[in-house]
């Protein structure tokens, strides 16, 4: 008998709602997005939350409301500063299919967020679980939205084994999830769950002694709650070394405008990669001279960043405009003070390397100091 057949015969699903709902009103999480059912906030908050932690979260969230307080605001404003505004969270397609499907929803639907989880599928950005959370959590849609967090709880839960995220088992999950939701405020069992995949029921070293529905958890009893659900295994980091161009002129610095990837449209410092730092090197010399800029070949300053399983090494060379350079006077290329960083559309990498030259502050940020 499957572990999923022997949680159906002790799981009490009414017990089991009045056990996570008390556990949820004791520990009462203070979050910028709970309590709201506007389903605007609600929808940004889902979409930074995606693949991106609840602290990083907590700092931006009130802050890219300030700006854009409202589905139209968002629909009308400039990409640029769209992406601005989510700069540091990564993953800038969310930023750039937030603004695209309220752009559409001001236009199809007269600014009024749909309802049911299918309307909401058709627009950008809307994935399956995207689309049921917010139908959910703002209007008491009963359709399952299970992330990463609700997965992991019911899999310990109900014993559901094998690989998270193939079909068979995102198909278990959706049909326990269904029968939790199936009574109660789906919206507060919802948020209850993913608080504690995310507070209790780790992917590693689950704290089950501190969670609520231990004696019904399956996984618990077989002795093995950190192996379900399964994971895949992780592709092996990739080492690369950077090398960026640090160019300076009456307190600016020059920045370049990405093209052709995830980090389209955003500004970074002019920089290319390798799997060979001398590689590098060289190639940044040839870029630095089509952009009119005389490159010293002595490292002012490093330093390291991750993307995914990218763990680049980052050298920044200092540089000096030729007279004949035209950096700055393009589209593609513009010169910065420390202060128009705050407001421009930089991704984490560049505001590191901006620190490592000396340009910003390493403990504060421009944003921070004009606060």
């Amino acid at each position: 008998m499957s572990g999923q057949l022997i949680a159906s015969s002790f799981v009490e699903t009414d017990a089991l709602r009045s056990k996570l709902l008390a556990w949820a009103r004791k520990q009462e999480r203070s979050l910028p997005w709970r309590g709201t059912r506007d389903p605007y906030r609600i929808w940004v908050s889902e979409v930074m939350l995606q693949q991106t932690t609840v602290s990083a979260v907590r700092g931006r969230y009130d802050r890219f409301l300030r700006r854009f307080p409202d589905l139209r605001s968002l629909a009308r404003a400039r990409e640029d500063s769209v992406l601005a505004a989510w700069s540091g969270l990564g993953y800038y397609a969310r930023a750039r299919n937030l603004r695209l499907a309220a752009r559409e929803i001001l236009r199809e639907q007269g600014g009024r967020i749909p309802r049911d989880a299918a309307s909401l599928r058709r627009l950008p950005g809307f994935g399956e679980y995207t689309a049921a959370a917010v139908a959910a959590l703002a209007f008491g849609s009963r359709l399952p939205a299970a992330d990463a967090n609700v997965t992991r709880v019911l899999s310990r839960l109900y014993g559901i084994e094998g690989m998270g995220g193939t079909k068979k088992h995102r198909e278990a999950v959706r049909m326990r999830a269904a029968a939790v939701l199936s009574s109660g405020d789906p919206g507060r069992l919802t948020a209850a769950l993913m608080d504690l995949g995310q507070l209790v029921c780790f992917a590693r070293r689950p704290a089950c002694g501190l969670c609520p529905l231990a004696e019904e958890c399956v996984a618990l009893r077989g002795g093995s709650p950190e192996n379900i659900p399964g994971r895949s295994t992780k592709p092996r980091p990739v080492r690369l070394f950077l090398a960026a161009a640090c160019a300076r002129r009456n307190g600016s610095v020059l920045l370049a405008r990405r093209r052709g990837t995830y980090l389209d449209g955003l500004w970074e410092f002019p920089s290319v990669d390798s799997r060979s730092r001398s590689a590098a090197r060289r190639m940044l010399a040839s870029k630095a001279e089509r952009l009119g800029l005389r490159l010293e070949y002595r490292p002012i300053a490093t330093t390291r960043h991750t993307v995914v399983n990218r763990r680049l090494f980052v050298e920044i060379f200092p540089a000096t405009p030729t007279r004949r350079s035209k950096a700055g006077n393009s589209r593609s290329s513009r010169w910065f003070t420390a202060r128009q960083l705050a407001n421009a559309a930089i991704p984490t990498l560049t505001r590191k390397v901006a620190r490592a030259a000396g340009f910003l502050h390493p403990s504060r940020s421009p944003r921070s100091r004009r606060a």
